[in-house]
């Protein structure tokens, strides 16, 4: 009877034990979110090396690949974001299409995944013979031009006053200034926003830039068509357009009161910048804080070159 006790006790104490181990194990924290909005381009472009080689002869194969990655935030690919090779004579290099080379789905970067979508474009053609056409060696530039639609979205934390004239012995909890906004993960910025108080309404100037190194377009797929090198191009008034999608305080749309804005809600950069103005009806006695939110769209252009030389074989 002693030993069958004993076991039981025994038995128990194991129990005891794994319970407790298992109440002391560290829990697995869950990922926490980052700060992902951040940098000032879409996507980046990079030949892969030797892929064209600087130097090659007329006799080699002609291969271009191309690494893409977007290090943005908004999605890429589908419709009509291509990317096109020129910069060289058709007739000597031949087996490239003009009509460029659709750019897969890129998922942007998140707040859980700190690294956006990459793949690689492959073109093939082939070198006509360079001594037939009595032609020594050959330097062309060769022009990988990326054309997508992209989007920029903006938050910054402004000070609402209604009564902005109010004696200064009131205590307010913010005074209406510019907001920065830093830098969205995009090629479009919103670099600030003005806050100017009147009694009962607060106006919002709202100031823009192309900080991605590119050209900026219109939305819109009739106007991603003509980014080609091969199209006959975008008109003036299609180029250094951005389209204000919405404009919100505190997740309601704004939109209708913004100045500046064409029929369709786009508005012209000047030397790479431009300025919306907005206002909001301040309601109540007290200065209070809110987020202001700003969505753009836009087509955007791109390039990269590479010289290569081609001579003849001996």
């Amino acid at each position: 009877m002693k030993d069958k006790n004993m076991k039981k006790s025994v038995m128990a104490a194991l129990l005891l034990v794994a319970l407790l181990a298992c109440q002391i194990q560290p829990s697995k924290q869950a990922p926490q979110p980052t700060d992902f909005r951040t940098g000032s381009q879409g996507i980046t472009l990079q030949f892969v090396q030797n892929l064209p080689p600087s130097r090659m002869y007329d006799r080699d194969p002609f291969n271009v690949m191309l690494q893409i990655e977007n290090v943005g935030t908004s999605k890429i690919g589908g419709g009509g974001d291509r990317v096109y090779l020129s910069g060289f004579d058709h007739n000597i290099i031949t087996g490239i299409g003009m009509d460029g080379m659709p750019i897969p789905i890129l998922d942007g970067r998140t707040a859980f995944i700190s690294r956006g979508g990459f793949d690689t474009l492959n073109w093939k053609g082939q070198i006509r013979s360079l001594t037939d056409k009595r032609i020594d060696k050959y330097q062309p530039l060769i022009l990988a031009t990326a054309c997508y639609n992209y989007e920029t979205i903006a938050s910054a934390q402004v000070c609402i006053d209604p009564q902005p004239y109010a004696p200064t012995n009131v205590q307010k909890v913010c005074t209406p200034t510019t907001a920065g906004t830093g830098s969205q993960g995009a090629p479009i910025a919103v670099t600030s926003v003005q806050v100017e108080p009147q009694p009962s309404k607060t106006r919002f100037i709202i100031n823009i830039q192309n900080v991605g190194g590119g050209n900026v377009f219109r939305y819109g797929t009739q106007y991603i068509n003509k980014c080609s090198p091969y199209s006959p191009g975008l008109a003036f008034d299609e180029v250094d357009f951005v389209q204000f999608t919405d404009v919100q305080i505190s997740g309601t749309s704004i939109k209708p009161t913004c100045k500046g804005l064409d029929k369709d809600g786009h508005v012209r950069l000047v030397n790479g910048a431009g300025q919306v103005f907005c206002e909001v009806d301040a309601q109540g006695q007290t200065a209070y804080l809110t987020p202001l939110n700003v969505i753009i769209r836009y087509g955007y252009r791109q390039s990269i070159a590479k010289p290569i030389e081609i001579r003849a074989v001996p």
